[in-house]
Formats: structure tokens, C-alpha cells, sequence
């Protein structure tokens, strides 16, 4: 590609790479769909116009698969060809095609990749009104599957052929070389994400918004550099401390403005990763025989592009684990009472500072008891620790390295991983995980998650004499308490909280915090939570809230237990963050080992 042709190279991938993220969804839908007119219609433009595009820029191999492949949609779109799962695995094998060779495009990099054997499955949908069955997988292509000539494509396909300026741009057909055939198996996504995850499109208003507010900034900048020059050379003293004052409201006024200006820029929909899902699950319920019904709400909600781009490994996660353990076969769910068709559902949604993620489905259930015998089995813990547990602590069981109630292992699941590297990946984004189950009648798995991990709102306690800051998000209730009050049992200090027992952590032991001696006679106690789970953690005193930004601690102090990050304070100080995750599974570790 010359330099003069770069921006029509760049307009391209970002245009195709757009309308083939939409493709999957869109021809899942289809699937289900098949009278939807306008979907119909919009899968072929799509198709359409990455072939033009394709064919303006010279991608010879990308003219060839998205030509087939309109050509078999245009059948569709006439009524000449029936909507079935066969067709539709050969026409998402070939969009999965497309997507490989766009990614080598994308990467600089153009192969002479194998098509023939994707185009030789295309190629007797384009001929007979049946709906063909794909050939079977690893079968080689037939040597007549010639690329099709101007005699045989359709009408529509031919008059197709201009480019996205409106040149005419006939396809070329010269010979392709063979390399190594990309996988024939068609109910497997094989192209990788075409997202870029170095870019984010963003609203025009979003940044007029914060230069608006930056020019605010600057005014209030020149007026702190007169007042500062006022100051040096005496003059107007007497207004000196009412001015700064209003000076410090404003700035404090306007930062925060622009905080959130920033914080909204980064800001895009879950939609991103949800978009992907209706394709593996149509995937996985073909492979596994199960007729499943994913339904996606909230699919706009906004969320960090940091935090965006690390939940797609959990949800992909659960959304396996509900179609392989939760929804039951059809023949399994009608002798229950249940329809046929098993139901997830994805949902997103907005609460306060957090984001919750909810994955459901109307499946048998997570047996307490079945997950109990098998810890039992494989000696993750003694008769003794399950006698003292609840039926939540049995469900976390799940999360632990290793443990699976699969008897054989799958290729979905059955080999002790998949659901502890969920909780890693949520707890790396200072989340948290919870269960809701339902022996019969389904479970839903609830992923809290803060809207970016830049900024958080926090508690600031001193104890002694250091400050630490415990996120708001995990922090329930406060609690001033007399000394008398705290009591030790087993080993592990606790206190009665209204009609139960609080197990309590005392920061300045689990940080080896120097004592400074002082005598006092009441403390506070700080109640913070995850999922169902409550600790006290005593402080000297409450600091009172404050928005802080998180520092990392660098790569030899990030695994230090009961510690998140850093911030700096107003003073210069540095204060460390608390992790209450950490906090509260250190906590049940050190019991456990009692």
C-alpha cells in the first residue's frame, strides 16, 4: 500500500471492521429471525460493502470470499435459498474468513492464505435452492471450485462491483497461491477480536464539553499567578486570604469537572464484549446438543475502557459454565416441567459507583451438597472446616485452583480451571464476584465492578498515627466502640454487632504498624463486605471521605496481601489503599488454618 493511499487503507479498516463486528450478532439473530426483512437487508449491505471496498484497494482474496458469500445472501434475500443451521455455519465460517483476512491486513501483513475450501462450501448454495450441508470438516476441495466468472454471479453481485468513491473496480482473478489452510471446522470462532484496543471513538460533544472546561482552568490559572504575584510584591494584602479562598472553591469546582469529562471519554458500552456472546453461545449449545435462548439487556451501559477490556475472559467464563453445567438437555428440562429451550440471560446496569453484571440462567442449580462431597474428595478441605461452613461458603468452593464436579474432562470444561481464574480477574479489577442459587431452578452469578480504576471515592482512617484509605464501595456501616467490647474466641477477636458475631482485624498488626503507646479508651471499628461476608477492621480514627487516585505500587510490591495500591495525599503523604477482598479472604484463610 503506498503512503498517498494510508488514510483510504485507514477508513477501510475502521469501516470494516465496524460492520464485521455487527455481523456475528446480526446473522445469529437471523437464525432465529428469518422473516426480518431489514436484518436481512442489513447482513447483505454489510457484506456488500466490504466487498467494494475490498475490491477498490486491490484485497483480491477479501474480493473473492465477501463476493460468494453476497452472492449466497442475495439467494436468501430473494426467498431462492431457506435460512437453516447448516447454511448458516458455512456462512459464518466464511465471515469468519473475512475477519482473518482483514486482521492480516490490519497487521501489515497479507497472506496468500487457502479460501478455496471455504468458497468450495459456498459454492452450491449459490446453485441450488436446497439448503446444502456444509462438506464435512477436513474433506479437501474440490478442483473444479474455480472462483466464479462474470457468466454465473448474480445480477445484484455484478452491479455491485464500484468502489466506495464510485469507481468501477472489477474483481481481479488471478491465481492464488496455497498456504496453510485456516481451520475447516465451522461452529468455532476462528478469527481473533478485530477490535482496536489502542483507539476509542468519542462523542464530539464530550470534547467540546472539556475544552470548554479547560479554558475555564486557564482563567482560573492566570488568576492564581496574579494573585501569587500580588502576594510577592505586597500589594492588596488585605483581600489576599478571602480571594485565595475563592480561588481554591473554583479550582476545586472546575477539576472536578474535568475529572469527569475524562472519566467520560474513556467511558464505552459493555456492549463491546456482549456483542460476542450470541455467537458462542449458538456455538457451544450446536456442539453440546442444547437448545439455549441468550437474551442481553443493558447491552449501553458505559463502563472504563480499562475495565472493558478485562471482563471478556470472566463472562466468557460463566457464560460457558451456564451452558455446560446449568442448562440441562431439552429432553432433561421437558421431564422437569421446564420448556425445552433453556434461558440466559446478560444483563449490565448502573449501581451508584458501581457497574453489575449479571449472568442468569434457568438451569438445575449448583447442589451444595454435591460440591461439598467432592471438596471432601480431593482433600481441599477436612470434615471439620465443612461442618463450619454455610451453604455460601460451600458455593465459593467452586473458585478454588482445581476443583470441577465434571467427571470427564470436555473441551469446555471437566479440568479444574476456568472459574477460580474468574475470581482472579475480578478481584484484579478491585470487583467482586457473588452466587445466587436455586437447587433446580437456575443460578446467577453477580460481577460488581468499579466504573474505572483510575479514581475511586474512598474512607481515609489514621491508624496509629499512619492514614490509610478503604474504598467506599466495600465499606457498610462505621461504628464508634468502647474497648470492653471486643472479646477473643478461638484465637480470633470478635464483637457482638447486633444478633451476630463480627470477626474483627486490627490493621496496625496485619501491617506491623508501630504502637505509639497512647492510651485510649474507645476506637472505631470500620464494617466492610464482600457478598455475604462481614469483617470489622479497628482504626484509631475516621479521616472523614475523599476522592483518590490510585498509584500502583510497582511489579515487587503489587502481591502484598491486604493492600490494593497507593494515593497521594493533599499534605505530600502517601497513604496505601486497602484491599477489602484481600482483607476478608485472609481472613478466612487464617480461620481455616485453625
Amino acid at each position: 500500500m503506498e503512503v498517498e493511499d494510508q488514510e483510504l487503507l485507514d477508513g477501510f479498516l475502521t469501516e470494516t471492521t465496524e460492520l464485521l463486528e455487527k455481523l456475528d450478532d446480526d446473522l445469529v439473530s437471523l437464525e432465529k429471525n428469518v422473516d426480518d426483512t431489514e436484518l436481512m437487508n442489513r447482513i447483505f449491505r454489510s457484506i456488500h460493502t466490504v466487498k467494494g471496498a475490498s475490491s477498490f484497494l486491490g484485497f483480491d482474496l477479501l474480493v473473492r470470499v465477501t463476493h460468494r458469500t453476497e452472492d449466497v445472501l442475495n439467494r436468501l434475500r430473494k426467498g431462492e435459498l431457506v435460512v437453516t443451521p447448516e447454511v448458516m455455519d458455512v456462512i459464518l465460517e466464511a465471515v469468519d474468513l473475512v475477519k482473518v483476512l482483514v486482521n492480516d491486513i490490519k497487521a501489515g501483513d497479507v497472506q496468500e492464505r487457502e479460501i478455496d475450501g471455504t468458497i468450495a462450501k459456498l459454492e452450491p448454495l449459490m446453485t441450488s435452492a436446497a439448503a446444502v450441508a456444509a462438506p464435512p470438516a477436513g474433506e479437501a476441495p474440490s478442483e473444479t471450485a474455480a472462483p466464479q466468472t462474470a457468466e454465473n454471479a448474480s445480477p445484484v453481485a455484478d452491479s455491485s462491483t464500484e468502489g466506495p468513491l464510485g469507481s468501477p473496480a472489477p474483481e481481479t482473478k488471478a491465481p492464488v497461491k496455497t498456504a496453510p489452510p485456516v481451520p475447516a471446522k465451522t461452529n468455532k470462532p476462528q478469527s481473533e477480536d478485530l477490535s482496536d484496543n489502542t483507539t476509542v471513538r468519542i462523542d464530539v460533544k464530550r470534547i467540546d464539553d472539556l475544552m470548554n472546561q479547560v479554558g475555564e482552568l486557564v482563567l482560573e490559572r492566570n488568576r492564581m499567578l496574579q494573585l501569587d504575584s500580588d502576594f510577592r510584591s505586597g500589594t492588596n494584602l488585605d483581600n489576599f486570604s478571602e480571594e485565595f479562598g475563592k480561588l481554591a472553591k473554583r479550582i476545586n469546582f472546575i477539576t472536578s469537572e474535568v475529572q469527569m469529562q475524562v472519566l467520560k471519554i474513556r467511558m464505552i458500552p459493555v456492549e463491546k464484549v456482549f456483542k460476542k456472546f450470541p455467537r458462542i453461545v449458538r456455538n457451544i449449545s450446536r456442539d453440546m446438543g442444547k437448545e439455549v435462548d441468550l437474551q442481553i439487556f443493558g447491552e449501553e451501559t458505559e463502563l472504563d475502557r480499562s475495565v472493558v477490556d478485562e471482563i471478556g475472559d470472566p463472562l466468557t467464563h460463566l457464560i460457558r459454565n451456564a451452558l455446560d453445567h446449568g442448562i440441562e438437555m431439552p429432553e432433561d428440562r421437558v421431564k422437569a416441567g421446564k420448556p425445552r429451550m433453556g434461558t440466559v440471560v446478560l444483563s449490565a446496569n448502573h449501581e451508584g459507583n458501581q457497574i453489575v453484571i449479571s449472568i442468569k440462567d434457568d438451569g438445575k442449580g449448583i447442589d451444595p451438597e454435591r460440591i461439598a462431597a467432592k471438596a471432601l474428595d480431593k482433600g481441599l478441605l477436612t470434615q471439620a472446616q465443612l461442618a463450619a461452613m454455610g451453604t455460601r461458603e460451600v458455593l465459593d468452593l467452586i473458585f478454588l485452583p482445581g476443583f470441577s464436579t465434571k467427571e470427564v474432562a470436555t473441551d469446555l470444561s471437566g479440568r479444574g480451571v476456568g472459574m477460580d481464574v474468574v475470581r482472579t480477574n475480578i478481584k484484579r479489577l478491585n470487583g467482586i464476584i457473588d452466587i445466587k442459587n436455586e437447587l433446580g431452578q437456575g443460578t446467577q452469578f453477580l460481577l460488581r465492578l468499579p466504573l474505572t480504576l483510575a479514581i475511586i471515592q474512598s474512607l481515609l482512617v489514621e491508624v496509629e498515627g499512619e492514614i490509610y484509605s478503604i474504598p467506599l464501595a466495600a465499606v457498610f456501616e462505621t461504628l464508634r466502640v468502647e474497648g470492653n467490647e471486643f472479646h477473643m474466641v478461638g484465637g480470633q477477636e470478635v464483637m457482638r454487632l447486633r444478633d451476630s458475631v463480627l470477626p474483627l482485624v486490627r490493621l496496625e498488626r496485619l501491617f506491623n504498624v508501630q504502637n505509639t503507646g497512647r492510651l485510649r479508651e474507645a476506637c472505631y471499628v470500620v464494617i466492610i463486605g464482600v457478598a455475604e461476608k462481614r469483617l470489622g477492621v479497628i482504626v484509631t480514627r475516621l479521616l472523614g471521605q475523599q476522592e483518590v487516585a490510585i498509584k500502583s505500587l510497582g511489579k515487587y510490591l503489587s502481591n502484598l496481601p491486604g493492600i490494593a495500591g497507593s494515593t497521594i495525599l493533599g499534605d505530600g503523604r502517601v497513604a496505601l489503599i486497602v484491599d477489602p477482598v484481600g482483607l476478608i479472604e485472609g481472613g478466612d484463610a487464617a480461620n481455616s488454618g485453625r
